[in-house]
């Protein structure tokens, strides 16, 4: 089987959801068996015209599988050469359309993971010109029509793609996220009686996420509680609550082993969001040993069985986010077995499982 992985590989491990998936998955995939990254010359200031069309270089090799940066008519050649038989485009690049020209003249499968709806985001989330919003449409509706199998994180987030791509479920294959090993060590965590101490991972500037709301709903808490958010540390100072019953502390983003240790003392994850198809954090906190609290809308809420191993509130409702949160803080012995049942993701979304998963639906298409 030999894989060709398209996408965006990031050397560091300060990473965004899609890069953590595209680095883990292929360097999982290199331990076990020799396959190929192809990524683009993407930043324009650091490189002119010529590298961008006709560039080539090695960015890095793991397990004996190679990453290459290459230009966009230096692709096809590539791919001709490397003879994939199944080209994974793991994150959304326009670059990507290389594949499908590729599969024109020659026997190869494609595979296409959605990590999140162009069309959807650049509507209502962002503000991006016509033309690129051209461009990442056209992209998008091409890789869903003519790829082979797409990935989805969620049945979740199935309702809203459906509205914009009503493709055959034959083709559509359900993926969580990974979750790092860093988090799924987790030793047994006491219980503070006397404070909540409350997590926040995302952006906080970009309105999907939920942060206003959260803070809306934080100002009307009638019990002591720290947020944390880690985002930008700069931003300390730049937003105050009038309740005087919270602490507010803002970090910088952090790899993995930094985030493990930063978890060890916090007791609860919240994600506020309106848009999120999976949330890759949720599962973290889970595995680091923190107590879930997410929207309805987030894919990750199919992981969590209310009061269980998580709750699971309405997106707009501040009421029932505050009495999820009072009853925690109230019952000690609920927060400490709603913790220890929620420790338990770890195992079905290590890398090592997702990987699993990956190659069996790899060796799925190539039956067919």
């Amino acid at each position: 089987m030999n894989i060709v992985y398209i996408g965006r590989y990031n050397e560091g491990e300060i990473l965004t959801g899609p890069e953590k998936v595209a680095k883990r998955i292929f360097d999982g995939a290199a331990s076990e068996r020799k396959c190929v990254f192809i990524e683009y010359f993407f930043d324009g200031k650091k490189y002119g015209l010529a590298k961008k069309l006709f560039g080539r270089e090695k960015v890095c090799s793991v397990n004996g599988s190679d990453v290459f940066r290459l230009g966009l008519f230096r692709i096809l050649a590539f791919l001709i050469e490397q003879k994939p038989d199944i080209i994974h485009i793991i994150s959304f690049e326009r670059f990507a359309l290389a594949a499908y020209i590729y599969r024109v003249f020659f026997n190869v499968r494609i595979v296409y993971n959605v990590h999140g709806i162009a069309v959807y985001e650049n509507k209502f989330l962002r503000k991006e010109s016509s033309f690129r919003n051209f461009k990442d449409c056209f992209a998008e509706d091409f890789y869903i029509r003519h790829s082979d199998i797409i990935m989805l994180l969620s049945r979740k987030f199935k309702l809203l793609f459906d509205e914009y791509y009503p493709v055959s479920s034959r083709k559509i294959r359900y993926i969580k996220n990974g979750t790092d090993k860093e988090f799924g060590n987790v030793k047994s965590k006491n219980v503070d009686t006397e404070i909540l101490r409350i997590v926040f991972i995302s952006d906080i500037s970009r309105p999907e996420k939920g942060f206003r709301f959260l803070k809306e709903a934080l100002e009307e808490f009638s019990r002591s509680a720290e947020l944390h958010v880690v985002d930008r540390k700069e931003l300390s100072g730049e937003i105050k609550f009038k309740n005087e019953n919270i602490n507010l502390f803002f970090y910088d983003k952090m790899p993995a082993e930094s985030m493990q240790g930063f978890l060890y003392d916090k007791d609860i994850f919240i994600s506020a969001a309106k848009y999120e198809p999976f949330g890759m954090t949720c599962t973290e906190c889970m595995s680091a040993g923190l107590i879930p609290v997410v929207t309805d809308v987030t894919g990750a809420s199919e992981l969590i069985t209310d009061g269980l191993n998580g709750f699971v509130f309405e997106f707009g409702n501040k009421e029932q986010l505050n009495r999820i949160l009072e009853n925690l803080y109230d019952d000690p012995e609920l927060r400490k077995s709603v913790q220890e049942e929620a420790v338990k993701i770890y195992r079905t979304v290590s890398w090592s499982e997702i990987l699993k998963n990956y190659l069996k639906i790899y060796e799925e298409l190539l039956r067919k």
